[in-house]
Formats: structure tokens, C-alpha cells, sequence
């Protein structure tokens, strides 16, 4: 596996068909609708924050998106990826201090991942949905200093 700089000429197609794939299946309690409005929302982080690829032989199979201040917009990966996230921090790690994101109760994989890496809760709220179903939302905080191999 190889993490790089995102390009966005040659890698958005690529990042994007991670996220629709990714996002499908770790956010199914979502209506589709949801999907199409945080697609185009990381279409317009993709130009404004530090976006990270891995690859594996050639092909895009993870991506981090961090902005200035290492709140993290999006973190996704291809299912087939072992420690793909893990990489992807640690790639990201040495430009930030502190990592914080948002992320929703329901998506219990990412929720595991995140504390397994030393991240914590630190606030909760709801989002309403397009259906205006409510989805509860942790923000989690981590200071750097943790060690991704885990």
C-alpha cells in the first residue's frame, strides 16, 4: 500500500467511487438522498482541505480528508483494505496535533475504529435527516500521540 498527495485531475473519479461504495454500506440507516448531498459536500472539501490517497497497485482504495485545524471531513476505504484507515491516519498525523470529527452513532464500525485508535467522545448531538428522522452524532477528539498498528 502507498499513500500520496490527492490530485485531483487524475484522482477525483477514483476517490468518489470509494465513497459511494464505502458510504453505501456504513451509512445504510441513511435515506439516499443523504448520500447525494455528502457527495457533493466532499466534492467541494476535496478542493479546500489535505486530502490523502492510498493505493494499492495502482488503484485507489482509501482516502483522508483533513482541513487546516485536523478536523476530519471524511475517512473512507474500500471493504477489501485491511488497515487501509489505520495508514491513512498515521499518513495524516504528523501535520496535526490534535484530530477531531464527527460521526454518527449508528455507523458502529467506524465508532469501534475511532475509539480503538484513541479517540474519545466528547460531545453528542442529533442530525435530522431528509425524512426528518433524527440520527444521533458523536464528535471525537484525539491528541496525537496514538499508535494506529492497533
Amino acid at each position: 500500500m502507498h499513500i500520496r498527495p490527492y490530485q485531483r485531475d487524475s484522482d477525483e473519479s477514483s476517490v468518489l467511487a470509494v465513497f459511494d461504495m464505502a458510504f453505501t454500506v456504513s451509512h445504510s440507516f441513511l435515506e439516499r438522498r443523504e448520500q447525494l448531498k455528502a457527495r457533493q459536500y466532499l466534492k467541494l472539501v476535496l478542493g479546500h482541505a489535505e486530502n490523502l490517497i492510498a493505493e494499492l497497485d495502482g488503484a485507489v482504495i482509501g482516502f483522508i480528508t483533513v482541513d487546516d485545524g485536523g478536523y476530519i471531513s471524511a475517512l473512507y476505504v474500500s471493504r477489501a483494505s485491511a488497515g487501509c484507515g489505520s495508514a491513512l491516519l498515521r499518513a495524516a498525523q504528523d501535520r496535526h496535533r490534535r484530530f477531531g470529527l464527527h460521526v454518527f452513532a449508528d455507523n458502529i464500525f467506524a465508532v469501534k475504529f475511532y475509539k480503538a485508535r484513541g479517540f474519545a467522545v466528547v460531545d453528542e448531538d442529533t442530525q435530522i435527516d431528509s425524512l426528518g428522522r433524527r440520527h444521533r452524532r458523536f464528535e471525537m477528539e484525539r491528541a496525537n500521540g496514538f499508535d494506529a498498528n492497533r
